[in-house]
């Protein structure tokens, strides 16, 4: 299994991790931002392949976008069903708050 980052173009711009399988195909994806200015984090989405999840693959992939963040507040977009007890679970795990429908700064926005 490989975790790719794509670095963003400019400051607070989206960023991913790309979760790939041994023969480099995707099977999922974690969208996000990062404001090094406001100190704050958004996921915009998370996603694994059905056959793929639980497997922690999700949770290594907040963790790889969460690593260089240490102290900021995240919180993320609405949240399904399966989104909330991820992030519940993550709450736990990384006593971090991943608030549903959270706001983004002005830098994240323009």
């Amino acid at each position: 299994m490989c975790f790719e980052y794509v670095c963003p173009a400019l400051p607070a711009q989206p960023q991913a991790v790309s979760i790939l399988d041994a023969a480099h195909h995707p099977v999922g994806c974690l969208e996000y931002q990062v404001c090094h200015v406001c100190r704050i984090g958004y996921v915009a989405n998370i996603a694994v392949a059905t056959h793929w999840q639980g497997q922690g693959l999700g949770r290594q992939a907040l963790h790889t976008a969460m690593a260089p963040c240490r102290g900021y507040a995240w919180s993320t977009s609405r949240q399904s069903s399966e989104g909330r007890r991820f992030f519940a679970a993550m709450e736990e795990e990384t006593e971090v708050a991943f608030p549903p429908a959270g706001m983004r700064c002005s830098h994240m926005t323009s």
